[in-house]
Formats: structure tokens, sequence, C-alpha cells
């Protein structure tokens, strides 16, 4: 028997499934080119998707469904292995009755239903577009019903921290710009090694 923190999990990739954000942070489409897996650490996990797949449309045609952006929480305590279990998506109606209440299973490799929570992801459109990982803390810091808290801690919104004064050394001198506090902030909230190599950066990117 392997000791609880030597067990890892098979992620199963499921070729309607578009991985989007996992466990806080934005899944790389070259991590996923070409993959049918992911390896986990044992424990919580939660994945943000859409689902994309063929469906007939009422007058016989085809055509690609997408659905909104899903959030799904889940742990994988003494699972070895996660499959997709979508339900049955072939038409309008049925995509329909999925974008209004969506409902999916995670099995694990004996095919039994892992439990899970699943909610639809808001998600704010802007000039540059969606940024599916800073809906995704923005989502769980809100406490919704699928969230987790520790996926939320890694890119907070540094426009309401650096609104307490508390977040800096030294309340900023007037002249100091927003982009300087935080830079300043997040400096400072780094460890040894990581100031070292920006350091390093800056002054092998000196400013023209």
């Amino acid at each position: 028997m392997l000791p609880p923190e030597a067990w890892s999990t098979t992620l199963r990739l499921s070729t309607d499934i578009d991985l989007l954000v996992l466990d806080g942070k934005k899944v790389s489409s070259s991590l996923l080119r070409g993959a049918d897996s992911l390896e986990l650490d044992n424990g919580p996990h939660q994945l943000v998707f859409r689902v994309e797949k063929n469906i007939r449309t009422s007058t016989r045609e085809q055509r690609l469904y997408i659905s909104p952006p899903l959030v799904v929480s889940f742990d994988t305590k003494e699972v070895s292995q996660v499959n997709f279990n979508l339900p049955r998506l072939e038409n309008d109606k049925e995509s329909d009755e999925f974008d209004h209440a969506p409902h999916l299973q995670l099995l694990d490799g004996d095919a039994a239903v892992i439990p899970l929570k699943i909610d639809i992801l808001p998600i704010k459109a802007t000039s540059q577009g969606i940024d599916y990982e800073r809906d995704t803390q923005f989502y769980n810091k809100a406490g919704k019903t699928a969230s987790i808290k520790g996926f939320a801690t890694m890119m907070a919104d540094d426009s309401e921290l650096l609104s307490k004064s508390s977040e800096l050394d030294t309340p900023p001198r007037q002249s100091e710009t927003l982009t300087e506090q935080r830079l300043r902030y997040w400096f400072l909230q780094a460890d040894k090694s990581t100031r070292e190599r920006f350091l390093q950066w800056v002054k092998d990117n000196p400013t023209q």
C-alpha cells in the first residue's frame, strides 16, 4: 500500500471538453496539445471548462454546440483516475436543457461516481476578451457553490488590496503611480529567490 502522499490521480481528457482553468490557473494550450490525460496530485481540485460538441438542429443540420463555462470541484482522495461522463447532448432541446441546468458525472477507474459540485461561471467580457483565470479567482473569493477558497489566493484583486493602508510598508507618496504601488506590493509578497530573479531580469532588461 502506498502512503496517502504518494497517491496521484489521472484526469482523462475528453474530446468534448475544452479545459480552461485547472485549480485556479489558466491551462496552457501547449500543455493539452495531443494529451489524452493530465496527472493531478491527490486532494481537492477544480476544473473550469466548456462542453463543445457537434449536435443536430431541428432541421437535421449539424452545428457546434458550446456550453457556458462550467465550474466543477471535487476531491481525488484515494482516487487514481477521473473520467468525464456527460449526459446525452445530441440536439437543440438537450443542449438548451443543459444550458439551464448543467449536470454531469465524474467517474473513477471502477466507474464509481465521484462526488462533485457544479456551477456556471459568471464571466465578464472586456475589450481584451474574457479572462477565465481572473473570473475563476473572483468566483472562488465569493464562496459560491463550487468555490474552493484555497485556489483564490494566488491572484488577488490588487486594486482592492492596495486600498488598504496595511498592504504597504509605508504609505505611498502622492507622486507614486498605481503601477508603482502594485509593483512594490507584489515585490514584497515574493520570496527571496523570486525577488533576486526579478532584480536580475530588471538588470538584463533596462528601459530604452
